[in-house]
């Protein structure tokens, strides 16, 4: 069974979200084990044989599959490039590679560093915190004869909403729209004109 289905959404740690991968072999691999709490590392995940990927804590699962789509707290996320000629499914790829995945944490550090002789060596009175959890993919996706690189990132701040930040660059000069769908329905479009190997970015909060 997906750990994903069978995990109960919270982390097994004091660390508000873990990173979370399966592979095709049902098995899987999490920052911190479910039941030892022994720590991972992100270097230690087979990307070429990942399923599914993601974050969960506090009761929420936030991964995407391994053609792209984004599952989000219950929310299915697609991204299409439209055209007035041609629709390109920038997810729902099967037959193309969304494995070099990305995971981060944002934190912000407070208090003053001692600066003691006496000290040296210690870390004074700094104290970090995790501000933000990061999670995504980049993957270069040839579609219908076009070149298409995007940049994925899912990001759960701390007591704000979650929202996207993406990135997509063509190597063909293309007039269209950036459409993205929450479960099958266009939810927001973006004007996104694209000039040959020149990105655009935006960010949209999730709805």
């Amino acid at each position: 069974m997906s750990m994903f289905v069978q995990c109960n959404g919270y982390s097994p740690v004091s660390q508000d979200f873990i990173w979370l991968g399966e592979y095709v072999d049902g098995t899987h691999l999490s920052e911190y084990d479910f039941v030892t709490q022994a720590e991972n590392s992100f270097y230690a995940i087979q990307k070429e044989k990942l399923i599914r990927f993601g974050l969960v804590g506090h009761g929420k699962k936030f991964f995407f599959e391994s053609d792209g789509i984004f599952k989000l707290a219950g929310r299915m996320l697609e991204l299409v490039y439209s055209t007035p000629d041609r629709d390109y499914n920038l997810t729902g790829n099967v037959f193309q590679s969304y494995t070099d995945i990305i995971s981060f944490k944002d934190a912000e550090a407070s208090g003053l560093p001692n600066y003691s002789p006496v000290a040296v060596g210690e870390k004074g009175v700094m104290n970090s915190t995790i501000t933000q959890f990061n999670f995504g993919y980049k993957a270069a996706l040839r579609i219908k004869n076009v070149q298409f690189y995007i940049k994925v990132i899912c990001k759960i701040p701390f007591n704000a909403p979650v929202h996207m930040a993406l990135r997509l660059v063509s190597d063909t000069e293309l007039d269209g729209k950036l459409q993205i769908k929450v479960n099958g329905f266009t939810t927001k479009e973006f004007i996104a004109p694209l000039k040959p190997n020149i990105g655009g970015e935006l960010n949209w909060l999730v709805q």
